[in-house]
Formats: structure tokens, C-alpha cells, sequence
């Protein structure tokens, strides 16, 4: 049993825990005492959460006593998480460093997602599936964080031919279609817990049409590309860079779409403003629904020196007093206005240019 924080290295000894197709418990616990405030009220929390998740009596008994026994984590962590499974002795508690909604899981593999979810920097969805194993990772172009690896044992192919060969192979491509339906879940679980922008998936040619027969409609709506490899035992390099061109496919068609919005909006005085002024004005307002940033671009602005406030005015006076302003890079202060009233920032790589002519900032606004 390990006491530890959550980061990559965890991640990668966790997803490789090896259980020998035994059922493993992963729990995850918010610690806030305001939602919990008592021992009580805890310990029923978490044998409601134990009972909905259907986990075997030794290792819900096991994920009790831990909590019980090990109260130190309780003062200054933010959530917990525990990996048990009790016919190989494995138990694993991490301190997690931000709340967690609670959630039991039973399955073959940890559940590592919400982990990798504190991890990752991006939100797509990748997986690497071969006829007996799986790979699922969440995060972005700039890496990936693997938060499941799933082998199923399939019988080895029958040496003699006939009916027989016939039925042992029958029974083969049942087993892969279990297993692509196993993935598909896992994935489906994922996704439902923190939608997927993207989903990317790694699959031979053979293996696809039985993949994508598995996959729930509200994955096939989010899938961006199939990458018809063999990338079973590739590292996780080496899948960022095959999945790499479907990532700026994807980033290319929503860029386009966006600026077109932006530009329809603008062109008949519709929800949308470009230039940093009337952007400062609309999230101050709390207009804003998505900010729109030139990639690498550095929006200079003054600051005021009676008031404070930021404005780009062109005779170098504020907008608001007529103070005298001094210059200063205004990224960091609209980013923090976008952050207070949850906008989505949306930085284009591909489309800067086109944004340029805006001012380098824009805004699509709720109304």
C-alpha cells in the first residue's frame, strides 16, 4: 500500500497494476468537510457509493477501513482515491490535491480517468485498440495521459481446419467483439463523466468495422478520425504524432467555423465585437460566451493611472476618465476576466490572420 500524490508517474505504475483479470475497486471521495462535515456522514456517503457500484464485500470492507484507519489523510487533502483488489493483496490510496465527485467502479482495470483528468491539458479522446488489448488516453496535441490499459486473453488460433476450425474461430470473433464492446464502455464512461471535444481512435483495418459497431452514438458524434495502424505497444510519442494530423483537422474545421460566425455577426451588427475595448466592455458585462485570441498575439493596451482599468484607446487617454495610461500587455487581464465568468478562450493558430483584421481579440457574446 502506497500514500501518495496523483501525477504522471502514478498514473503510468497504476495503469499497469497487474490483477490477473480479478475485479478491482477504484474509489474516489471528496474530502470537503462542508459536504461532509462528520465522520458519520461520511462513512454513509461512501457505503451508499460502495452498494451503487455493486464491489465485492472484502474490498468494500477494505476501502472502509482504509479511510478509517488512515485518518491523516483526511486533514489536508482535497479528495482520496483508492485502488483495492483483494484476491492479490493490492491497495493503493492517493491524496488527491482538488475535489472529486464521488465515484465507485468495479471493473478489471483501475479506474484512472478522473486522475488524468487533473493531469491532462486538453479534452480529446484517444484510443488505441488491437485485437486483444486496449490503450485509452484523454488530453491534447501538446501529450496524452493514459488513464486505461485493457488486455483480454483471446484463444490462440486452432491448427486444424474443418468445422471445427470453423467454430473455434466463431468463438474468436466473439471474444474481439466483447472486447471492443468492453473498450467502447470504457470509453462511453469517460466521456459521460467529462465529455470528450474529440475522439480519435487507432485501429487496423480489419478491427475498425467492429469498433465502430460498439461505439455509442454520442462517441460517434464526437469522432474527428479513425488511424488505420497497429500502434498496440507504440509509445505514447509516437501516438501523439499519428493522431497529430486528425488533432489540426479538427482545429482547422472549428477555426473556420468560428470565423465565420465572428465575421457574419460583425457584418450585420449581430452578437459579436472584435477589438479590445468593446471585448473588455462585453466580459465586463458578463456578454462574453467565447473569447477569440490570435495565437501568439500580444494585445497592448494602457492602464489607467487615476482608475486602474485597462482601455486601447488611440489618443492614449482612458475611455472612462480621460486618465493619462501607461502600457502594459493586456492577455493576462483579459484571460482573468474570461476565467471569472467561466468563457471559453479559444486561441487560433490557423486562422490568426484572418483575426488580425480584427484587432487581434474578438468576442462571441450570449446576447
Amino acid at each position: 500500500m502506497a500514500l501518495t500524490a496523483t501525477g504522471a508517474a502514478t498514473l503510468k505504475r497504476l495503469a499497469t497494476l497487474k490483477c490477473d483479470g480479478h475485479p478491482v475497486l477504484s474509489v474516489y471521495f471528496d474530502l470537503d468537510p462542508s459536504r461532509f462535515p462528520t465522520p458519520a456522514e461520511r462513512d454513509t456517503e461512501l457505503s451508499a457509493l460502495l452498494s451503487r457500484a455493486g464491489a465485492h464485500d472484502a474490498d468494500a470492507e477494505r476501502v472502509r477501513q482504509a479511510v478509517r484507519t488512515h485518518t491523516e489523510l483526511i486533514h489536508g487533502a482535497q479528495g482520496i482515491a483508492i485502488f483495492s483488489c483483494a484476491p492479490t493483496g493490492t491497495l493503493e490510496i492517493l491524496t488527491l490535491p482538488e475535489p472529486v465527485e464521488p465515484l465507485a467502479v468495479v471493473d478489471t482495470v483501475p479506474w484512472l480517468e478522473p486522475l488524468a483528468s487533473m493531469t491532462a491539458t486538453g479534452d480529446w479522446g484517444v484510443a488505441v485498440i488491437s485485437r486483444r488489448a486496449a490503450r485509452l488516453f484523454r488530453g491534447a496535441q501538446e501529450g496524452l495521459i493514459e488513464f486505461a490499459s485493457v488486455e483480454d486473453e483471446l484463444h490462440r488460433r486452432h491448427s486444424q481446419g474443418g468445422w471445427s476450425q470453423a467454430r473455434f474461430q466463431r468463438g474468436i470473433d466473439q471474444e474481439v467483439a466483447e472486447h471492443a464492446r468492453h473498450t467502447a464502455e470504457l470509453l462511453l464512461r469517460a466521456h459521460r463523466r467529462r465529455p470528450f471535444d474529440h475522439l480519435a481512435i487507432v485501429a487496423s483495418d480489419e478491427l475498425w468495422p467492429v469498433v465502430e459497431a460498439s461505439l455509442h452514438r454520442d462517441l460517434r458524434d464526437r469522432l474527428a478520425g479513425v488511424i488505420r495502424l497497429d500502434l498496440e505497444h507504440a509509445p505514447t510519442e509516437e501516438i501523439v504524432r499519428a493522431v497529430a494530423p486528425v488533432v489540426e483537422a479538427a482545429e482547422r474545421d472549428r477555426e473556420r467555423a468560428l470565423m465565420s460566425r465572428l465575421d457574419d455577426a460583425l457584418g450585420t451588427g449581430g452578437a459579436a465585437v472584435a477589438g479590445l475595448d468593446e471585448v473588455l466592455s462585453a466580459l465586463e458585462e458578463q456578454r462574453a460566451e467565447l473569447l477569440l485570441l490570435a495565437h501568439q498575439a500580444s494585445v497592448t493596451a494602457g492602464r489607467c493611472t487615476r482608475c486602474g482599468r485597462l482601455s486601447a484607446s488611440s489618443d492614449g487617454s482612458c475611455r472612462f476618465d480621460g486618465g493619462p495610461l501607461v502600457p502594459v500587455d493586456a492577455n493576462e487581464h483579459v484571460a482573468a476576466l474570461a476565467a471569472q465568468d467561466s468563457v471559453e478562450v479559444v486561441v487560433l493558430r490557423h486562422e490568426s490572420d484572418a483575426l488580425l483584421a480584427h484587432g487581434q481579440i474578438a468576442a462571441l457574446l450570449r446576447w
